[in-house]
């Protein structure tokens, strides 16, 4: 899988462009809770998030409602 279609969740330049691709604000709080769902995401063990790639990152963080939550 190309680099483009992962996601890491520690750099936070990653998720800034996360944040950017849904017209959420870059603060410094935004980017570390993103990190925290990204962290979570990984974690999840169900084939529902499987692969584990960008666009079943996208589709976590709309489901989990955590989008919602930022600024």
């Amino acid at each position: 899988m190309a680099d483009k279609h992962l996601v890491a969740c520690e750099q936070e330049h990653e998720m800034a462009t996360v944040l950017k691709y849904f017209k959420k604000g870059t603060s410094k709080e935004n980017v570390d809770k993103m990190q925290n769902a990204c962290r979570a995401w990984k974690k999840d063990s169900g084939a529902k998030y499987k692969p584990k790639n960008r666009d079943n990152f996208y589709k976590y963080l709309e489901e989990k409602g955590i989008l919602r939550k930022l600024g």
